[in-house]
């Protein structure tokens, strides 16, 4: 089936350089086909890493508060284009003490302009691994984001209906406000993710720093990104990994440039802060991490590299 344009939603707060498009049911029917998908052991837990597709922005998005040449220097030094950046989407699903948890849902049935078709591959990967979506017992959304929640509903209809969603109360109420009394910039953001969220309310809860959502799974306070953005800690048989989320969302220039801003960052101070001390944690204790947007499977250690951070993938067995 070829998916069909219906709408379309500039993302604010990015100035106006990314459009959401609506593809055609063939995605909520998760006939859009899987692409890869990585499983690892953390103790007793078993982690699949779902790749649900990639986008494109442009380089300042990672560098807002600094000259444009300086994020092109950087990524001119490591081969890389110096237009703009894919950014891979990775969906983490966790399988702990017998309940199936997702962290985060994709992209769904939309999709960023431009990105030629590449997200949404959620549902196709769940089938692959012989799970439909009623197998999914909990759904931990860290933040608002349309590339987070937008796997959570279709026309309006919960797609993981046998689970429960977690997602922060300051989230909810900031993505769920009517658009009308939003800033101009952020309305048609809202509008969408609202759209998203409101089918599945009845089935949220909220939840805090240091909560354990599931056995094992931690939230751990992450804001600045959004103003309730969450990371997780997962434990298990003394092994831990830190999902950084969006925390950084660039390998390179959110680690290697902490202090850089990132567009998209609704709080730039607070997030660069944020930042700093994940990624130091990170790098003091050795701990497994992964990032959102992290070249698949993005997982790995963070190390001390001059003023910043260096993320290095690591093998996963």
């Amino acid at each position: 089936m070829t998916a069909q344009l219906s709408r379309r939603f500039v993302l604010g707060g990015l100035g106006g350089s990314l459009l959401l498009t609506r593809t055609g049911p063939a995605s909520a029917a998760g006939q859009t086909a899987f692409r890869a998908i990585r499983q690892f052991s953390l103790g007793d837990m078993t982690i699949s890493i779902i790749d649900d597709g990639s986008f494109s922005m442009g380089l300042g998005m990672f560098a807002s508060n600094m000259p444009r040449a300086d994020i092109q220097a950087l990524f001119r030094h490591y081969g890389l284009p110096t237009d703009k950046a894919v950014i891979p989407l990775q969906v983490m699903l966790v399988e702990s003490d017998g309940e199936r948890v997702l962290i985060d849902t994709g992209m769904g049935d939309t999709g960023y302009a431009g990105s030629g078709g590449e997200e949404g591959r959620l549902a196709g990967a769940l089938a692959s691994l012989g799970l439909g979506v009623r197998d999914i017992d909990k759904v931990i959304i860290t933040h608002g984001h349309p590339d987070h929640v937008g796997g959570l509903s279709s026309g309006g209809q919960d797609i993981f209906t046998a689970a429960r969603h977690f997602l922060p109360e300051v989230e909810f109420k900031f993505w769920t406000q009517d658009p009308a009394q939003a800033p101009s910039a952020m309305r048609t953001m809202i509008a969408h993710c609202r759209e998203r969220i409101l089918p599945v309310e009845q089935s949220i809860r909220s939840y805090g720093d240091g909560q354990e959502l599931a056995p094992g799974i931690t939230a751990v306070a992450a804001p600045g990104h959004t103003h309730g953005h969450f990371a997780v800690r997962l434990e298990s048989r003394g092994e831990s990994l830190l999902h950084l989320v969006d925390t950084s969302v660039h390998y390179l220039a959110g680690l290697e440039h902490p202090d850089w801003s990132v567009g998209a960052d609704l709080d730039k101070p607070l997030a660069i802060k944020t930042r700093k001390r994940l990624l130091a944690e990170a790098a003091e204790t050795q701990t497994l991490v992964a990032g959102y947007h992290f070249p698949f499977p993005g997982v790995g250690r963070v190390m001390r590299y001059g003023d910043g951070f260096r993320y290095v993938p690591m093998p996963l067995g």
